[in-house]
């Protein structure tokens, strides 16, 4: 007779299990809407959390985003959403502290609050000049100083912002804050007030970040110390009400241990009345005053375990675009080394063509760390080229950060075959760099298409003419100008309705035969609000205007043979490219005589590594000599130009000259390369 009542019991258990799930406060803290169970539409749209589903793992928590209880900016996206959502957030229920190996937190979204909606993450929407390295602070950004320690008075700002109930919250000192919301690994967040003691004694106090402005007068080094090239400065440190002043930026603050309660992921482990037993928990931190204070919920990690799959499946918003996706297993793994560690992971079902893969790509510093931030140059952190082995197939498509500091894109190789990618990419602290992969795709490959050399350089192609013309005959070594126009076929009236394209009204890369060298050329433009001849990109025009007659840009080849060439365009939001090839003869043999350069001289070199080195330090109040040398390898190094002296040099490849420029009183003096690429800057003491 025991089977019976041991069914009896296992089914009791089934059914209570789930109770007990909820009982525990990752099932029971939500705010709900009893009155609809699920989502079905717009007539039953209801406002906070309409489901929680408890497993042995997780707690699913379902909204539409909306609802009547605010919580501040922390629940306000930087890119509103005019339209219905439908977030699913995923929970761990028993979440396990990390050991040594942290997970950064999501670019988007760091957890979700109770009343179902997302913890944006407030650091990583926008930098300066958008350059991915120096992230505003929009909490304080937007507010006069009345809510954060971080915020001013200035008279750009419009309004600043409502706290919603966290001003509730930062005023109720009458007991320990309530949950308001669970981070992604699994711990809660809690409002500012808690036990002055972890173990749940010594009264109540509101709990203090461990976080302090740094204290710098210039924005050249990141907190972890990395120094960064001239082009990555962030602006001059300004203390009044106007410009830039310290703790504008995420990058201006640093973690000083015991300064505050909270350790560097703004939280601690601690009792607490829903976890008497205690629990690592984040808080909302506030100074003194009860001003909300720098890193306020969650710092740049999670405290928790949490892998990079489940960090990726913790949010979803199923009313959005939908995501590309691909199912399978890791297909290949390859790296490059360096100063710069590049990784490529592909996965998918199979490495063939037709088949969707995952280019999965992470950067690694000298301390093997993965580097989260990228410089965006030409509004992207990653260009990635692929290009078949024969040249004939070419991709220009751009890898996003995504969960485990990877910049991940979904790719499908249309033939069997052999195929190169190239990164382009810039880490901090360095030059551009382009790490070059091979992949070898199955399936049918498809005919080999000879590189002829194009006898003419006109193309034409869905209705219009692409005429390309170089300024004189194409020998190696050597800088070439190239002009291309775009006209209409029919008519050959200039179009003039081509839009910037990243941040360009054009791209062109080069690819010899060998496949031993790749050039990415930028369009150019003559002239400079000095006078002076110097380069500059063309996208830098607000608004861009309509597009020019001819695009001019310049490249270097470093050996004879057979090139192809790439131009891109964008038109009415489509893409266009036009691929060339061309012939280039042998390197003329006439030499310049060497320079001489005297001892006083700092010598500079210019590569494709930019400037080395890009800083340099001389004395108030004396002249500057310089002799820069140009390698012969392809570069954007054609000329030197100091902007803010109207003064520019031409730098023929593999030539040294010398550049003396008057004595200048102290501060930083800039320059650039002729592209405005590679830059550098003078610090003058």
């Amino acid at each position: 007779m025991i089977w019976p009542r041991l069914i009896l019991v296992l089914v009791l258990l089934c059914w209570l299990v789930p109770f007990a799930f909820a009982a525990e406060p990752v099932g029971a803290v939500w705010l709900t809407n009893q009155s609809v169970s699920q989502y079905s539409g717009l007539a039953r749209v209801q406002p906070e959390v309409y489901s929680v589903a408890v497993t042995d793992r997780y707690v699913e928590v379902r909204s539409a985003g909306i609802s009547l209880y605010d919580l501040g900016p922390f629940q306000t996206s930087a890119n509103p959403v005019e339209r219905l959502r439908r977030f699913i957030f995923r929970i761990p229920r028993l979440p396990d502290p990390a050991t040594n190996a942290f997970t950064s937190v999501r670019p988007d979204v760091l957890g979700v609050f109770v009343n179902g909606m997302p913890i944006y993450n407030q650091f990583e929407a926008a930098s300066y000049q958008g350059q991915n390295l120096w992230h505003f602070d929009s909490i304080a950004n937007g507010d006069d100083g009345t809510w954060t320690a971080g915020g001013y008075a200035r008279a750009g700002l419009q309004h600043g912002f409502a706290p919603g109930l966290l001003e509730k919250l930062i005023a109720d000192a009458s007991g320990h804050s309530p949950i308001i919301g669970y981070a992604f690994d699994g711990f809660p967040i809690y409002g500012p007030w808690s036990f002055a003691n972890a173990d749940g004694t010594g009264g109540l106090r509101r709990m203090r970040s461990s976080y302090r402005l740094r204290q710098i007068k210039r924005r050249i080094t990141w907190p972890d110390g990395t120094p960064l090239t001239p082009g990555q400065f962030g602006p001059e440190v300004n203390a009044g009400n106007t410009g830039f002043p310290l703790g504008s930026f995420a990058e201006d603050y640093e973690f000083a241990g015991g300064a505050g309660d909270l350790d560097e992921f703004n939280g601690r482990f601690t009792k607490t009345p829903e976890y008497p037993d205690g629990i690592y928990a984040y808080f909302l931190s506030t100074d003194a005053e009860g001003r909300l204070a720098f890193p306020y919920l969650l710092a740049r990690q999670y405290r928790g375990k949490i892998s990079a799959g489940d960090l990726k499946n913790a949010f979803m918003d199923l009313a959005g675009e939908p995501s590309a996706s691909v199912a399978g297993k890791e297909l290949l793994w390859l790296t490059r080394t360096g100063a710069t560690t590049l990784e490529l992971k592909v996965e998918g079902r199979e490495l063939m063509a037709g088949e969707a893969v995952r280019l999965s790509f992470q950067a690694r510093n000298a301390n093997n760390l993965a580097i989260r931030f990228l410089e965006y140059v030409h509004e992207r952190p990653l260009h990635l080229i692929i290009a078949s082995d024969d040249l004939s197939e070419f991709d220009h498509i751009h890898p996003e950060l995504a969960a485990g500091d990877r910049y991940e894109v979904v790719h499908t190789f249309k033939h069997g075959g052999r195929y190169r990618v190239y990164a382009d990419f810039t880490p901090p602290g360095a030059a551009q760099r382009i790490e070059t992969f091979e992949l070898t795709i199955g399936g049918k490959p498809r005919a080999q298409v000879p590189l002829v050399v194009d006898a003419a350089w006109t193309k034409m192609d869905d209705g219009l003419r692409f005429s390309l013309v170089s300024k004189q005959p194409l020998h190696a070594g050597e800088d070439i100008e190239f002009t291309i126009a775009v006209s209409d076929a029919a008519t050959g009236k200039t179009v003039n309705d081509l839009e910037p394209y990243l941040g360009a009204w054009g791209h062109f890369v080069i690819i010899d035969e060998r496949k031993q060298h790749f050039i990415h050329a930028h369009p150019l433009e003559a002239g400079s609000a000095t006078g002076t001849q110097a380069m500059a990109h063309t996208h830098t025009a607000q608004p861009p205007g309509p597009s020019p007659s001819e695009i001019r840009f310049l490249a270097g080849f470093p050996q004879l043979g057979r090139y192809k060439l790439w131009a891109q365009f964008q038109r009415g939001g489509q893409v266009l490219i036009q691929p060339f090839t061309l012939q280039v003869e042998a390197a003329q043999t006439a030499r310049k005589l060497a320079v001489a350069i005297s001892p006083d001289a700092a010598r500079v070199k210019i590569g494709s590594g930019g400037f080395q080195p890009a800083l340099l330090k001389v004395n108030a109040g004396k002249p500057v000599k310089l002799a820069i040398t140009r390698d012969r390898q392809p570069n954007c190094g054609n000329r030197i130009v100091f902007p803010s002296l109207g003064i520019s040099r031409d730098l023929p490849p593999g030539e040294t000259v010398i550049v003396e420029l008057p004595a200048q009183s102290a501060g930083e003096l800039r320059f650039t390369c002729g592209m405005g690429m590679y830059k550098g800057a003078i610090l003058i003491n």
